[in-house]
């Protein structure tokens, strides 16, 4: 009752809630790390729904899953989790890149966002979105109606490099075969990848990972979930809507923006993400075993505080058994 008589929000007066959402992306990470290699994908993606959905239920909060991608059933949309006193929304990916883990390949995360209720953009829902991302400096740089060339040229001399000096993310999948021949084109490097949509797009906004900027097509809620990490990172995020079907086209509104900018994508007000790295690559080291322990490696960012954490953090015998 005191912070609401005094005009405090509840994110400003019990600080940064990234710092809340970690314990709940590194134990996603944990259940699903020791099927690493050993097959059965949905397995390993049921597991590290249901350690995200308990660390959650442990939690301060009363969170409503606002964004969840379509194939990730077991937070479906709609679904509140806990019974805290901290109300918020959650954009909740327990886990992508569960083929990657069940095959023990690189490249998958588990990852959370919070914003205060109500405040995550709505958007037509279809189920697809053109996406185009890099780094701060590129801020004002990108145009999705211009041609590739022209927007990784302006890339290229927002970071006082040349085109051949970038490295462009784009997931391996039929529909960007003609967007990585037009790529290789220009002279830019290509790191295809077999998972992480989430990942390639928070890579390419972050300094140090090697990606400078990702394109293609995919799923909404995962750009969505995406948006809000560039934002804290301070990088530029452009969409288009890619309705497949007549019934999707019916749902986009005469009218509606052509291209949505971040200021569209992510949450007007406070987002807090956290990421930990499962398997390892480019974005973030994968979990590391030891004798009674394991080590998690994570991001946890804030758009209030304008900060951006790594975090390694080792968890006994009593923190592995709580995340099986």
């Amino acid at each position: 009752m005191e912070q609401q008589r005094s005009g405090i929000p509840s994110f400003e007066a019990r600080g940064e809630l990234s710092l809340e959402l970690v314990h709940a992306t590194e134990a996603a990470a944990l259940a699903c790390a020791g099927f690493l290699g050993k097959g059965d994908p949905e397995r390993v993606s049921r597991a590290a729904a249901a350690a995200m959905r308990a660390a959650l239920e442990r939690s301060s909060l009363t969170g409503t899953i606002a964004l969840s991608p379509r194939h990730q059933t077991d937070l479906p949309q709609g679904l509140v989790i806990g019974d805290g006193e901290r109300r918020v929304d959650l954009g909740a990916y327990a886990l992508e890149g569960a083929s990657q883990v069940a095959r023990g390949h690189i490249n998958s995360t588990a990852a959370l966002v919070a914003a205060e209720p109500g405040s995550f953009p709505r958007l037509p829902a279809v189920g697809h979105v053109e996406k185009f991302v890099a780094g701060p400096a590129s801020r004002g740089a990108i145009d999705l109606d211009d041609s590739i060339a022209d927007n990784l040229r302006r890339i290229a001399f927002a970071n006082d490099v040349r085109v051949q000096d970038l490295t462009v993310a784009i997931l391996e999948r039929p529909r960007h075969q003609e967007l990585i021949t037009e790529v290789a084109a220009t002279g830019a490097r290509i790191r295809t990848l077999e998972e992480g949509d989430f990942a390639s797009a928070v890579m390419a906004a972050l300094p140090g990972t090697g990606i400078d900027a990702a394109i293609g097509v995919g799923d909404i809620h995962a750009a969505l979930i995406a948006a809000c990490a560039v934002r804290c990172l301070g990088g530029e995020f452009v969409a288009r809507l890619m309705p497949r079907n007549d019934q999707e086209k019916s749902l986009v509104a005469e009218g509606a923006p052509a291209v949505y900018g971040l200021a569209d994508l992510a949450p007007a007000g406070d987002v807090d993400v956290a990421v930990a790295g499962v398997c390892g690559g480019p974005l973030l080291p994968g979990i590391t075993f030891g004798s009674g322990f394991a080590e998690t490696s994570s991001l946890v960012m804030s758009s209030r505080y304008g900060t951006v954490r790594r975090l390694t953090t080792r968890h006994g015998a009593t923190g592995l058994a709580a995340s099986r």
